[in-house]
């Protein structure tokens, strides 16, 4: 029997363990994909297409010029599409297909471009790859907000949500060198590996639009297409958003963030086979120790954050990742059981980072509403994605610009300026991000009773 969840039901205090693994499925094959970008792309652009690192980073930057725009419009848009398939669930309906095909085309760059050939190509497939997960990742999100408005029922929704996440994140970071490896060449190796990643995300869309159903609404009226009227209605919604100081501040937090931990996952690789003096076979190793600490800690800090405030046990999180990454300045050539022993350090406190955050923003959500008299899940997310996708490429481009600028070379011996590089980006750098985020979360204010409150004076409890 399918799991159907009606949104009318979302004041609902629990969910049933049928819903909530259904729902989890689709974060397999979207962290699946963000996961093979953050650990591999940089490093597939430049040691395997042999693509400059300024003109990868520049590539990518383009993309996220169109997300400036795209995330808060397709927020709108999907508080607002009203379908028999519900508001959100229809865009992971048609969506699966695109998005599995474009992801497969972004590990796909023809040999022996121009420069100016390669700026193209990989700003053309990324805009349209980072277009099709916006229009997927974002209704996805959104649906959890409304499935339940229990404070720590959302803990457990995103507790489950993040170990689906978790299994695609470890599949796109571990197995992508793994499957490269594993073909006659590089080039051959990465294009399979992202055709069946690809794959794999667009069935895992599927799973989600076929188990978890969402109430038809009611059609748009014909007045509000118009196309003036549209555009002021985005604004509103924006300015009504971006009026949610906590929200602002969860997510100002989460983007610092993100921009840490991408500069770590985005530099790990170059860290791994230059600093360290490995081989990309050890890659699918330390990652693995990474995201298995994560996973195990997943657990540990559903049990925390059900004692204490969301906001200290994210905090605790990043006190501990601060502390490896830190750590990870003074790692030589073959210190490998350091680097180990650190990895477990900052896994454990990486895992806050997958379930505290996104089990918050429903609460600001809510916040907003009681605020504004009305519910914008799209928009929040909209935001949300936005930040968290602008973190990911300007980390990225930081990285490739860093190699540029300290003399990187391929695939050969690096310079002691090239080192230094490499080895701020992976843990100095990082860790400064984390360390700013926490007087932001130092301050949030939605605390359990907090929420328990807005809930009795909106009438939702």
């Amino acid at each position: 029997m399918r799991d159907i969840h009606h949104a009318a039901g979302a004041g609902a205090q629990s969910l049933t363990v049928g819903t909530k693994l259904s729902y989890s499925v689709g974060n397999v094959g979207l962290q699946m994909l963000i996961a093979a970008m953050n650990f591999m792309l940089m490093i597939f652009y430049t040691d395997v297409a042999l693509v400059a690192p300024a003109v990868a980073g520049a590539a990518l930057l383009v993309g996220k010029v169109w997300d400036t725009v795209n995330d808060p419009l397709f927020g709108w848009m999907t508080d607002r599409t009203r379908s028999r398939h519900g508001s959100h669930r229809v865009y992971l309906i048609y969506g699966a297909i695109p998005l599995g095909i474009a992801a497969a085309a972004v590990w796909m760059v023809p040999p022996g471009l121009s420069p100016l050939a390669a700026f193209f190509w990989i700003a053309i497939t990324y805009t349209v790859f980072d277009t099709l997960m916006t229009l997927v990742q974002l209704p996805y999100q959104a649906m959890a907000a409304n499935m339940t408005r229990d404070y720590d029922e959302r803990t457990s929704l995103t507790a489950y949500a993040s170990m689906g996440a978790l299994i695609g994140f470890f599949s796109g970071s571990v197995f992508m060198p793994m499957l490269v490896r594993a073909a006659p060449d590089a080039r051959t190796g990465y294009a399979l590996a992202g055709s069946f990643f690809g794959l794999v995300a667009g069935v895992a869309i599927a799973v989600v639009a076929w188990r978890v159903r969402e109430p038809a609404g009611s059609p748009v009226q014909p007045d509000e297409a118009d196309s003036p009227a549209m555009w002021e209605s985005v604004r509103e919604t924006l300015r009504t958003t971006l009026r949610n100081r906590p929200f602002l501040m969860l997510m100002s937090a989460a983007t610092l963030v993100r921009l840490g931990l991408t500069l770590v996952q985005a530099s790990l690789a170059y860290f791994v086979i230059y600093q360290l003096q490995g081989d990309k076979g050890d890659l699918p190793r330390y990652m693995g120790t990474l995201l298995g600490v994560v996973g195990l800690s997943l657990f540990v800090w559903k049990v925390v954050v059900d004692r204490w405030e969301k906001n200290w046990a994210y905090i605790l999180g990043l006190a501990l990742c601060t502390g490896g990454l830190i750590a990870l300045y003074w790692v030589g050539p073959g210190d490998q059981r350091l680097v180990t022993g650190i990895l477990v350090v900052v896994g454990i406190g990486m895992g806050a980072h997958w379930i505290v955050p996104f089990a918050m923003v429903p609460d600001t959500i809510d916040h907003g509403e009681m605020q504004a008299g009305e519910r914008k899940t799209g928009m929040y997310y909209g935001l949300y994605g936005l930040m968290d996708k602008l973190a990911r490429t300007l980390a990225t481009v930081m990285v490739a610009g860093m190699l540029d600028i300290t003399g990187y070379v391929p695939n050969v011996a690096q310079s002691a300026s090239a080192l230094q590089g490499i080895t701020l980006m992976t843990g100095v750098l990082p860790a400064v991000c984390l360390v700013l985020a926490i007087p932001l979360l130092v301050a949030y204010p939605i605390t359990r009773t907090r929420h328990a409150e807005m809930l009795r004076g909106s009438g939702a409890a």
